[in-house]
């Protein structure tokens, strides 16, 4: 009897460690994986990234870094543009679409669709990380 509750006891401790194992894998592997998207997200890295991977593979010369590098800084401006443009457009879709569903419903159905229809701060530039280019500068 005391072998059969000895085995138990490893086998609870052994699924314990390994649930906990898991857990710990789970939310360290989450927040390494948040960290390398919002750095890939932010437009300040995109010009670093390339620089250093064009730097690593092509090699240029010193007459063409500076060339290079003017390139890309202008190519970066015109994706950060794109990039909050098309935001901006999306978020018009987004709010045409709440009116036009608001329309259609009741008036229990609208405070049932309140819990649904996102806030204005879910749809805004700052999780892009980026500001108009018509914004000052910090």
């Amino acid at each position: 009897m005391s072998d059969r509750r000895q085995q138990w006891k490893i086998a609870l401790s052994l699924a314990a460690l390994v649930t906990v194992s898991a857990g710990i894998g789970a939310v360290l592997g989450h927040r390494i994986a948040r960290q390398q998207i919002d750095a890939r997200n932010d437009p300040e890295n995109w010009n670093d990234y390339v620089s250093r991977e064009f730097e690593r593979l092509i090699r240029p010369s010193p007459e063409q870094r500076p060339k290079v590098k003017s390139h890309l800084d202008n190519a970066v401006r015109q994706l950060q543009a794109i990039r909050i443009e098309t935001v901006q457009r999306s978020t018009n879709v987004i709010w045409r679409l709440v009116a036009d569903v608001e329309r259609e419903l009741t008036p229990e159905q609208r405070k049932a669709f309140e819990a649904l229809k996102p806030q204005p701060s879910d749809l805004n530039l700052d999780v892009l990380n980026v500001t108009p280019a018509d914004a000052p500068k910090p």
